[in-house]
């Protein structure tokens, strides 16, 4: 018997009908094999919890218990199984009612040979069907139970960036079975380097290091029910503590001496400070970070709080994304003056800007981060800014005043703000001089315009606008026209062709508007100019 084939259980009462149903079909060659017969409902229950046929065909009328009965009390146990129901003429009525008890079809007695063998393929169709459903479903059920740690890990790094949906927020916790015990949250950022093993420069090295870190670490707080480690998305180890009582200092200077131990490596921690609610959690691990990025100062191997870094007097302080944006933003579009007013602000009188040169530091340290990203998305080298002295952040630390540290940043800054000006000003001058050269290959287009030239070049239509006029001194519509002019003067004085041939030619399809253009263009109608020539 083939495996493929699907396992039917008879029930009828009548055995002369029994007989019939089994003979007046070629089983096998439609996918089934008869598993089992039963004589009454009662003894069919029986057999169906051992057997598990894939179809029942039942008779409706049978004694003790009739078929929808029988029917109804399958489906309910097992409700993948299909059943079919022979039901008489004057039982029909009463036949449909078994469409709410979980049979598959009904068939009219006398047994129609055709009839029953369409109903049993239809049903096997079906059950291929959703078998095939059921083991894509479990497929995916596997998939994702294997996905659930990224998963999660996906969900906490979106709470410590803020920005979330709120009122979703609980849903998702709950279904990733994270709880929290207090209101309370603070962020602890772990940044591991250089390795000092063998191998150490190879990179699945390196990541299996961190993995042995993160491990290490999620031990240290295995029996802490509310501290959550992961990864965040720049490969930094998070601590993110919801426990009230715990001393998270004194656990990362625990954890640090652990993985200096045992892992021979460079750590730096950062602190940030205790917030209420977990949509205050991103400003801790903003803490955290800024603390992290303080190893400048300290050296290696420290834990730093942040509470520590910002004294009371500067407490109001902050190095904001928006901010740096900002001052990113203006080195970018060449924004010189920008630039200056932005570093003034950084360091000015008002209530926001620092008051201590440990602060100036951390300020200029985050400002040259931005100069530095800046000048590399923009391919510059950084020789062509930093000159001899490619340790900018050195530098910051050995200038003792702010009149020094202001005067490096703003010369740096407008070294680098320069430098991306004169790149962007080479790029825009040779993607002028290519879409000038098309203009003139395809002048003669009279569809040709700046939508469709922005489009060729792949290139922002406003932005092509900008730099077309900067670069010509002309818009894209002028410059057009001028080059169709000059073109039909030339064809005026060597050609004999009719004024509407050289509109044509040109690249303006209505000789109206040709002779209203050139004679705006020349003071002088088309014939007059041709005459004059």
């Amino acid at each position: 018997m083939s495996e493929d084939l699907m396992k039917v259980m008879l029930v009828e009462d009548e055995r002369l009908v029994l007989e019939l149903l089994k003979a007046c079909i070629n089983w096998e060659e439609i996918g089934f094999n008869i598993a089992g017969e039963c004589s009454s409902a009662m003894a069919a229950l029986e057999l169906v919890d051992t057997l598990l046929p894939d179809v029942i065909i039942t008779d409706i009328c049978m004694p003790v218990m009739d078929g929808l009965e029988f029917s109804k009390t399958v489906s309910e146990k097992h409700p993948h199984i299909k059943i079919i129901v022979l039901t008489g003429h004057e039982e029909f009525e009463f036949a449909k009612k078994g469409i709410k008890v979980g049979v598959s079809d009904f068939l009219l007695k006398p047994i129609n040979d055709d009839e029953i063998t369409r109903a049993l393929i239809s049903i096997r169709e079906k059950i291929i069907k959703e078998r095939t459903l059921s083991k894509g479903y479990e497929k995916l059920k596997k998939q994702l139970e294997q996905n659930l740690p990224f998963l999660r890990e996906k969900l906490f790094n979106e709470l410590i960036q803020g920005g979330f949906d709120l009122a979703s927020i609980d849903e998702r916790l709950s279904y990733f079975d994270i709880k929290f015990g207090a209101a309370d949250f603070r962020i602890a950022v772990v940044e591991v380097e250089d390795i000092i093993e063998e191998n150490s420069g190879d990179e699945e090295h390196k990541l299996i290091n961190k993995m042995r870190c993160i491990d290490y670490i999620r031990r240290s707080f295995e029996k802490d029910d509310y501290v959550n480690v992961f990864f965040d998305n720049s490969q930094r180890i998070v601590v993110m503590s919801n426990e009230t009582a715990l001393d998270l200092e004194e656990c990362c200077e625990t954890i640090k001496s652990m993985l200096l131990n045992r892992l021979k490596c460079s750590i730096a921690i950062g602190i940030g400070n205790i917030h209420s609610g977990i949509d205050k959690v991103y400003l801790s691990y903003k803490e955290a970070c800024d603390a992290v990025s303080y190893k400048f100062v300290v050296g290696k191997n420290q834990v730093v709080s942040f509470s520590d870094i910002w004294s009371s007097t500067g407490a109001n302080m902050r190095v904001d994304n928006d901010s740096m944006g900002r001052f990113g933003f203006y080195v970018k579009s060449g924004l010189l003056e920008k630039v200056g007013e932005t570093i003034d602000l950084f360091f000015g009188e008002e209530e926001n800007a620092c008051k201590s040169l440990e602060q100036a530091r951390v300020i200029a340290c985050n400002l040259i981060s931005v100069i530095m990203n800046v000048i590399i998305m923009s391919d510059i080298n950084q020789k062509d800014i930093f000159k001899n002295n490619l340790q900018p952040f050195e530098k910051i630390f050995k200038l003792d005043t702010l009149p020094d540290i202001k005067e490096y940043l703003k010369n740096t800054a407008s070294a680098a703000t320069l430098s991306v000006s004169s790149q962007q000003g080479k790029k825009a001058r040779k993607i002028l001089q290519d879409v000038k050269e098309y203009i003139h290959d395809n002048y003669t287009d009279s569809n040709l315009s700046l939508s469709e030239v922005a489009k060729k070049f792949f290139l922002n239509l406003s932005y092509l606008s900008r730099i077309f006029k900067e670069e010509t001194g002309q818009t894209f519509v002028d410059y057009l026209m001028k080059l169709r002019m000059e073109k039909a003067f030339k064809l005026l004085g060597d050609t004999d062709l009719m004024v509407y041939e050289i509109a044509g030619q040109v690249g303006i399809n209505d000789p109206h508007y040709f002779s209203i253009c050139f004679k705006k263009y020349t003071g002088l109608s088309a014939n007059d100019y041709r005459k004059s020539k």
